[in-house]
């Protein structure tokens, strides 16, 4: 019996929506439709437009032929991540294009598994720490993913992100980026944790981008706790635990700090003679992380008192919006750029390596990676 009917099916609407883990309300706002149409449509009392199907398939992103299945390609897949956002107002809250983001970030890793397995390639696990040494563990880490000091100070600046990206890359991880991450959600970055190539998604833009590297390990942190979760930038900044959720997010980010800033490399003598934003400068330059991060380091080792630091954060605080309220030329990224951004080193290449192989064809590649078929000819043959 064939699988394709001759009309849509309504109950292939129903399972669409509920892969991608939108109400009825969420989808219907999404789609640009009323509930009450949604509803009739999903109980085959009436059809959608092919033009609302299509924007359906957008929403849902998923194949538009699959409205027209007699039954789903596989099982329900959607699973929620646990939210540990911390911003009043913003906890529970599940936009749709949040949602959407996830989801396509879950589909880009099997596709990432079936183009590895398509050229025979092995995966290693990814190890959470089961039992993690009790001292010295930032360097332990960091010995873990092959950073090595020297490396680190001979960076300049806006090379350290990449840098701790790839490593990470290399420990098994698969890290995204979006642009696309509502800000009405208030999420900066997610982990999804899985034991073959979990999942960093991180939102990319505006003043984010002076977090992203403290975020990135802050969802590393996550993952070695074999955790999945959301978080705000309120999160980041839990010091104290007096629930469950604040309890995570503060181990997480000590973890975070503890990888980029060792307890153990902080030579205490280097601070005595300065002042409390020649502290944070030294500690930023030594270790290569954001003024921020210093200050918060510089707190949790006692360097700086509180007045201090709420110092120094207001200060921040200024400069940043001082910076923001610049008006600036855009600087135009090419797109293949903005692509490896989004879709990570591991899976851009293994795109292109299949492609190479002969295991997709030019038009899946351009597809998957959302470029013109031209350019995938000039990256496969190393071309820029």
């Amino acid at each position: 019996m064939s699988l394709i009917r001759t009309s849509n099916n309504p109950a292939m609407l129903v399972w669409a929506r509920e892969e991608v883990g939108y109400t009825i309300e969420q989808a219907a706002v999404a789609i640009g439709i009323s509930v009450n149409s949604l509803k009739a449509a999903e109980s085959g009392q009436s059809s959608l437009t092919l033009n609302q199907l299509r924007s359906a398939a957008e929403k849902y992103n998923c194949p538009f032929g699959y409205f027209y299945l007699s039954k789903p390609p596989h099982k329900k897949s959607y699973k929620p991540v646990p939210d540990y956002r911390i911003k009043p107002g913003f906890i529970g809250v599940e936009h749709y294009k949040l949602n959407l983001e996830i989801k396509r970030t879950r589909d880009r890793r099997l596709i990432y598994l079936d183009l590895i397995a398509s050229l025979n390639l092995e995966i290693k696990s990814f190890r959470s720490l089961q039992k993690p040494p009790t001292s010295n563990l930032g360097s332990f880490i960091r010995e873990r993913l092959g950073v090595v000091d020297s490396e680190i100070s001979s960076l300049d600046f806006d090379q350290v992100y990449p840098y701790w990206k790839d490593k990470l890359e290399n420990d098994g991880v698969l890290v995204y980026e979006s642009q696309y991450i509502p800000d009405e959600s208030a999420v900066i970055g997610v982990a999804i944790y899985y034991d073959l190539c979990p999942i960093i998604l991180i939102k990319r833009g505006g003043n984010l981008n002076e977090r992203k590297l403290f975020t990135l390990l802050h969802e590393y942190a996550h993952l070695l706790k074999g955790q999945s979760a959301l978080n705000d930038a309120e999160a980041q900044t839990i010091t104290q635990s007096n629930t469950n959720e604040a309890r995570l997010e503060a181990e997480c980010n000590l973890l975070a700090a503890e990888i980029l800033v060792p307890s153990e490399k902080i030579k205490r003598d280097d601070y005595l003679e300065l002042n409390s934003v020649e502290k944070m400068e030294y500690l930023a330059n030594t270790f290569k992380v954001t003024y921020t991060t210093a200050a918060v380091c510089l707190k949790r080792f006692g360097l700086i008192n509180q007045s201090e630091f709420s110092h120094l954060l207001e200060l921040r605080r200024a400069a940043n919006n001082q910076e923001s309220s610049k008006d600036s030329e855009e600087v135009k990224i090419p797109r293949e750029n903005l692509m490896r951004l989004d879709m990570g080193r591991p899976m851009f290449n293994a795109v292109l390596e299949a492609y190479s192989s002969g295991a997709i064809d030019l038009f899946d590649a351009s597809k998957i990676l959302n470029l013109r078929v031209k350019k995938i000819d000039k990256l496969a043959s190393g071309m820029t």
